[in-house]
């Protein structure tokens, strides 16, 4: 199959211009080639990112200028269609033109870039899944970033050496950790960085709860270390929801007997790790 030049722009929610920070909300896809313009947004619903990085924001303002775009964006899309194949190369090229012109607004398009593409629609469902969607950031991929910070943490105080990523647990029960300290083969201390900063109260529940069942289970059947450490990092977002979905896996974390610190925190990753140098 032919792979044919398109040209896309990310567009960016900034309702505060005096600060630069914005919000990558959709994207706009041009193929001239076949006469293809179409967009991809997030829902006007789903306002929890939003709210969480702007705190200050009315969301119906973020609600209200999705949708002016939206309504735009059905107008070029008709203009495309009624234009057929024939001309729709021509006028394709300027309505992205249109679009993406700079401009002092709340949504802007990002630098226009050109991706080679066998099938705009499916390339512009991609574009929208990493850029706006971030599915490369998956559960792991957030605990890996803060595992390379407790990683530094420990190089620093001289404790790295200390430990190793090993599996905890039994042959038929156990959990693979980034970082445990093993003593006559068994192990003696624990960290793993845990990663509560999500836009939900769901995802929080979904990925802190897959870990507190790992706990417990583990605990029940007496195979947990000696002590164990959770590097957490709490949620950003303003949501009252998300917070104290957070506040529970914490709080039941510890009831389960393990140490709960923010990822942040090097004085308590270290204070912990430390206590190898005592047994």
């Amino acid at each position: 199959m032919n792979r044919l030049a398109c040209q896309y722009a990310i567009i960016r929610f900034l309702p505060y211009a005096e600060t630069g920070e914005f919000a990558n909300v959709g994207i706009v896809l041009a193929c001239p080639e076949t006469g293809f313009l179409d967009a991809r947004l997030m829902p006007t619903k789903k306002t929890g990112r939003i709210t969480g990085f702007f705190e200050q924001l009315d969301k119906q303002i973020y609600r209200d200028t999705l949708n002016y775009l939206d309504d735009e964006l059905q107008r070029v899309r008709q203009m495309v269609r009624d234009a057929g194949h024939r001309d729709g190369g021509v006028l394709v090229k300027q309505m992205f033109a249109g679009l993406t012109r700079p401009r002092e607004a709340l949504l802007r398009f990002g630098e226009t870039r050109v991706v080679l593409a066998e099938d705009p629609v499916v390339t512009l469902d991609k574009l929208f899944a990493r850029f706006v969607g971030r599915d490369f950031a998956n559960k792991q991929y957030h605990d890996k970033v803060l595992e390379r910070g407790v990683r530094e943490v420990l190089m620093r105080a001289n404790l790295r050496e200390y430990f190793k990523p090993a599996e905890v647990g039994s042959e038929n029960l156990h959990i693979q950790v980034p970082f445990v300290h093993m003593r006559d083969a068994q192990p003696t201390h624990a960290i793993k960085p845990l990663d509560l900063g999500k836009d939900e109260a769901n995802q929080v529940y979904e990925h802190g709860g897959h870990w507190l069942e790992r706990v417990r289970r583990l605990g029940k059947h007496e195979l947990l270390p000696t002590a164990m450490l959770f590097a957490v990092k709490a949620p950003t977002s303003a949501h009252t929801a998300v917070r104290k979905a957070a506040d529970e896996i914490i709080c039941e974390l510890k009831e389960e007997g393990v140490v709960v610190a923010e990822a942040t925190d090097a004085a308590a990753i270290i204070n912990f790790a430390a206590g190898v140098r005592v047994h």
